[in-house]
This record gives structure tokens, C-alpha cells and sequence, in this order.
């Protein structure tokens, strides 16, 4: 059961109560440190369901066996197995534009040669 608090004891409570959010924040932020340091490793079914196009484990076998996709092989049981850090990076660096980001592009193309044009090019040098 809760103590009253008097109004003469107010900060006192919340300095207390400030400590204690302070000490939690510092235990969360620990557990988020080992957290990172430790990798997770998929299977190629946690891959597939983990991939946002979710391809087929053929797909990810083929992707493999071109180099495609960074990967680990363990060499007594032979199951890959792929570092989600490393998949992670490799998603993003292999993202490609949404039509309408293409699109946006070729407009902001278009309007910038409309005024160059409009103001006699880049050339003059009125």
C-alpha cells in the first residue's frame, strides 16, 4: 500500500522516483548493448519469411550459389545459415526506386531542362 505523500515531501518523492527512472534507463540501455552485440542467425525459412519479398527457397538457394547473398555454411552439419546484420545491409544496398521515386526524378529532370530553356541555357551570360 502507498505512504502519503505531504506537499513538504513532494520533491523529495520525485528526486526519488527521478533515480529510479535513471537506474531503469541505465539497465535498458545495457540490455540493448548485448543485445547488438549478439547476431542473429536465420535459417534459409526464417530468410524466406524474413526476405519482404518472401522468394522461394529455390530462389535463395540460386541467389547463393551465384554470390548473390552473403552467407555461412556451417561444414559439419552443411546448413546455411545467414547473419541477419549482414542481410540487412545487403537489402539495403540492393534497394532499387519505386516507380514513383523514378518518376518524381525524370519530373524534376524535365523541369530543370524547361528552365534552362525558358532562361536562354546555361550558357549565357546575360
Amino acid at each position: 500500500m502507498l505512504d502519503t505523500i505531504t506537499f513538504d515531501q513532494l520533491p523529495q518523492a520525485v528526486s526519488v522516483i527521478l533515480d529510479g527512472i535513471a537506474e531503469i534507463k541505465s539497465i535498458c540501455k545495457e540490455i540493448r548493448g548485448k543485445e547488438s552485440e549478439k547476431d542473429v542467425y536465420m535459417t534459409i525459412e526464417e530468410f524466406c519469411a524474413y526476405h519482404p519479398d518472401h522468394p522461394s527457397h529455390q530462389t535463395v538457394r540460386r541467389w547463393k550459389r551465384l554470390g548473390y547473398i552473403p552467407f555461412y555454411k556451417d561444414e559439419e552439419t552443411r546448413r546455411v545459415r545467414f547473419k541477419k546484420s549482414e542481410i540487412d545491409a545487403w537489402i539495403a544496398s540492393s534497394r532499387h526506386m519505386s516507380r514513383e521515386e523514378l518518376n518524381a526524378i525524370e519530373d524534376a529532370k524535365i523541369l530543370a531542362q524547361r528552365r534552362q530553356l525558358e532562361f536562354g541555357g546555361l550558357d549565357d551570360d546575360d
